[in-house]
């Protein structure tokens, strides 16, 4: 596209396209243009990307003079620049709030702008941009399907009633995460990130569902939930033969046994423990020793609930990919709770969350860049003339239904909203 000739925003051909002077509407001064057919029938626009005047005439960037009509770009109806947009999204995925994310970009609206000088209330605008404008940022870093090994984790969010002298703990939400590599265990990346108001099987099989491919190796520690998610979603074949549970987890439990047992550290219990997650011969080893002392309750427990499985694991560990724990999506997921924490009630809306970890997963995976998200944001713009659909609507939450009745969220487990809202009226009566 030529920065001297706007082309017609109808599509028009053959006709004149010529400056029409300065669009001073949404705070902003912006180049009008007019589009002159052979007959002198005229229309104006602003082009499906507008430009907004420079403050000075000179270009931020390179700091050279710029025409009028040069200006850094738009979209068509908004105040703010492409690259201000995508600058916001940037400090979401990296931590920001809404709030401070708008009052940054707001700040640098307000700049040089002619109109009058607006405050920010809330983060509103900047969490409308997500719906619009999240999935085309991703689109080119979003993993199509599951990779050949895939490692598996969650954390989870629940809620306190302090009023009670119960103080049940519900589910609040929980944030699945899967971590991929290839099939040589090299070239690993945090593949996908999906909040749920529960992190039961049912979730978890809609999470594997999410994209096509079954993965050759399974990590994941001994969550019930998970190995039934992969039932549901894969089949108990997948369950059975492509799970490997964590090392690191099954060595903490099994050394955790033997303390109970209070072993000393040369325990010949003990020190066969030493590799024996790594190999048939190692764990069968340990294992005989284990049941030849009925007296060691505690480790002979620990056998009951895992030696099937750690035989067949042992026995397979060395035909599998070279993933053998969580690790890799544990870090991840506690820079995640730490993130969102301080504020784990103000995220009531799912796909919004949704949107937001979608944004903290590309700046993981350092590929958040306002260049590059100013890119795809520009292509998709003109690609839809400058208004593409808005999409923010349609994941908003009704508050009521119809019959005027309150209407649950889309992200809050319903038994944790239920017992938020008894708490809350139980406060209002002793009031």
């Amino acid at each position: 596209m030529s920065v001297d000739v706007m082309p017609c925003s109808r599509g028009h051909t053959g006709t004149r396209i010529v400056r029409d002077g300065i669009q001073r509407m949404g705070g902003r001064e912006k180049q009008r243009w007019r589009c002159i057919s052979p007959e002198g029938v005229h229309h104006r626009f602003l082009g499906p990307l507008s430009r907004p005047r420079t403050v000075d005439g000179t270009c931020e960037e390179c700091e050279n003079h710029l025409h009028a009509h040069q200006g850094p770009q738009a979209p068509a109806e908004f105040e703010y620049l492409v690259k201000e947009i995508a600058a916001a999204l940037v400090d979401l995925g990296r931590g920001s709030t809404y709030t401070d994310a708008a009052k940054r970009v707001r700040a640098q609206a307000n700049y040089g702008k002619t109109a009058k000088y607006r405050e920010v209330i809330n983060g509103q605008t900047v969490a409308e941009w997500m719906a619009d404008f999240v999935p085309v940022v991703s689109r080119r870093w979003r993993p199509t399907e599951w990779p050949a090994v895939l490692v598996l984790d969650s954390i989870s969010f629940r809620w306190t009633d302090h009023s009670t002298t119960s103080k049940s703990n519900l589910m609040l939400y929980s944030i699945l995460a899967a971590y991929g590599y290839d099939k040589d265990g090299k070239n690993g990346r945090l593949w996908k990130l999906e909040a749920a108001p529960s992190g039961d099987a049912s979730s978890w099989a809609d999470f594997l569902g999410a994209l096509p491919g079954k993965p050759e190796s399974i990590v994941c520690d001994q969550d019930k939930a998970i190995g039934g998610g992969i039932e549901k979603h894969w089949g108990m074949w997948a369950a059975v033969n492509l799970v490997h549970h964590c090392e690191y987890h099954l060595s903490a439990r099994g050394t955790s046994r033997m303390n109970s047992d209070k072993l000393d550290r040369e325990d010949p219990a003990r020190l066969l423990f030493h590799g024996a997650l790594k190999s048939r011969e190692r764990w069968d080893a340990f294992e005989a020793e284990v049941r030849s002392r009925p007296e060691l309750l505690n480790s002979n427990n620990w056998l009951d609930l895992n030696a099937i499985k750690l035989r067949v694991q042992t026995f397979t560990r060395e035909n599998i990919p070279p993933v053998y724990s969580n690790s890799a999506v544990e870090q991840p997921l506690r820079d995640f709770r730490s993130a969102l924490e301080s504020r784990v009630y103000s995220f009531r809306n799912r796909a919004r969350l949704n949107n937001l970890l979608e944004l903290m997963r590309l700046s993981y995976q350092k590929v958040d860049r306002v260049a590059g998200y100013s890119t795809d944001i520009r292509s998709y713009l003109e690609a839809h003339n400058g208004r593409p659909k808005r999409s923010y609507r349609e994941a908003y939450d009704p508050q009521f239904d119809g019959a005027g009745t309150q209407q649950f969220n889309s992200l809050w487990g319903v038994s944790a909203q239920i017992a938020i809202r008894e708490a809350q009226i139980r406060k209002k009566g002793s009031s």
